[in-house]
């Protein structure tokens, strides 16, 4: 069976749509499940699965129990970051799903996730992932037990606030990426590698250039005959993209201009955010 695209979403909003419907045109082999409320299952087309995502929720439930708030955003928005891992495990092990590849609802998916070359890539991202159940098992019990010991709990606030990426206001954020990275450091030879792989790279965050060219403070993101790239900063070298992920409540009103199957399938652009359209590289 091709590799099954699993999102998790709570709402209805509209960015949704794109998210799913790129998943499709990029994967149409693939099947593609949401696990969603009642509100979204009209966003379940073209052969998207909609699965009630409270029938996999008392074990996430129970999580809540021994959660610890320590962040700015708002308490159920952060809890459940943590619990969609729980309820992601659980629908795995109830369909015997071995492996999956997992996107948050504001990513964009340009690849084949069956390509070979992607077997080894594996959650180095929780915003995407090809997560395997053994591993994903593994990471909830590890999360469980980092909350539930005083001490653990602990590491993970020092952890926190010695990296700059986790600390905001002066204070540490625990958040599940946290807990994914102390995670996957337990492994001897894991290297971060910023989501490139191979020929191109998933995207952490299109707010966020880091090795890319930047335009108007985002990556600076170029359409070639049809698809999709950015420019590696010191080499100029083309990155072809795998994922792009609007990071942001600004940034997902741009997705429907990401949507595939509407490029231009000759010539160079590069999107301009400013005037949101594609403008002819001259």
């Amino acid at each position: 069976m091709s590799l099954p695209i699993v999102f998790i979403h709570r709402g209805d909003d509209d960015y949704l749509a794109y998210a799913l419907a790129q998943a499709r045109s990029s994967n149409p082999h693939s099947p593609i499940f949401l696990l969603g409320k009642p509100i979204n299952q009209p966003f379940a087309q073209n052969g998207v699965i909609h699965v009630m995502m409270d029938d996999y929720m008392e074990p996430a439930a129970n999580f809540a129990k021994v959660y610890k708030h320590i962040h700015y955003m708002p308490y159920e928005y952060n809890l459940f970051c943590f619990q969609r891992w729980f309820v992601l495990r659980d629908f795995m092990r109830k369909h015997n799903l071995p492996k999956c590849c997992y996107l948050d609802s504001d990513v964009m998916l340009y690849t084949d996730v069956n390509q070979p070359h992607f077997e080894s890539f594996s959650m180095e991202f929780v915003w995407t992932n090809f997560i395997e159940l053994q591993r994903l098992e593994r990471f909830c019990a590890y999360v469980t037990a980092h909350f539930e010991d005083l001490g653990l709990f602990g590491q993970v606030v020092s952890f926190a606030h010695k990296s700059k990426d986790h600390v905001r206001f002066g204070m540490p954020l625990i958040t599940d990426m946290v807990l994914s990275v102390m995670y996957l450091r337990q492994f001897r030879g894991y290297r971060w590698t910023h989501g490139l792989y191979h020929d191109g790279f998933f995207d952490g965050n299109i707010q966020q250039p880091f090795m890319t060219e930047s335009h108007d403070g985002n990556k600076k993101v170029y359409l070639k005959d049809g698809a999709l790239y950015c420019k590696d900063r010191q080499s100029s070298r083309d990155l072809k993209l795998y994922t792009l992920h609007f990071q942001g409540d600004i940034m997902k009103n741009y997705m429907k201009f990401f949507y595939s199957p509407s490029f231009a399938q000759s010539g160079v652009f590069y999107f301009d955010y400013q005037r949101a359209k594609w403008v002819p590289v001259n």
